[in-house]
């Protein structure tokens, strides 16, 4: 299984992912309001664990790693969103909700939840992707 990161770095990743490209430590800093010198610290240490490349003087990019745990990482949180939802839990608290636990459920039971909502395409916070490694049916797309 992959090396789980901490919340922080998860969200560090997400944002990378979300960006597309090439991205600028300062950049992470400033859309985490966090000093330059801690961004940079920990993206050298997702990038020991295999999910960046960092390019002196360029930023960093996700490598395929990173990318399909980027990928992972949005898949979990929509669908523990989504099972939140299910109990009650209005989409932004549902959303707040997930944040909080997420980073403790692993693949596998992610895989069993989505499983249990019936392979859901969208969340209360988004699109669900289903890759190849994942339980669904709509994984053969």
């Amino acid at each position: 299984d992959l090396d789980e990161l901490t919340p922080r770095k998860a969200e560090y990743l997400k944002y990378i992912y979300m960006q597309g490209d090439i991205v600028k430590t300062t950049d992470v800093a400033a859309h985490f309001s966090v000093a330059p010198s801690t961004v940079t610290k920990a993206l050298a240490e997702i990038a020991e664990a295999g999910y960046l490349e960092h390019s002196p003087y360029r930023g960093v990019r996700l490598t395929t790693l990173g990318t399909d745990y980027a990928r992972f990482l949005f898949r979990r949180h929509r669908i523990v969103a989504l099972a939140l939802s299910r109990y009650g839990l209005e989409p932004g608290e549902a959303c707040r909700e997930a944040k909080k636990i997420e980073a403790h459920v692993s693949k596998d039971l992610v895989n069993r939840i989505c499983t249990s909502l019936g392979h859901p395409m969208m969340s209360v916070c988004g699109e669900i992707e289903h890759d190849h490694s994942c339980c669904c049916p709509q994984n053969n797309r």
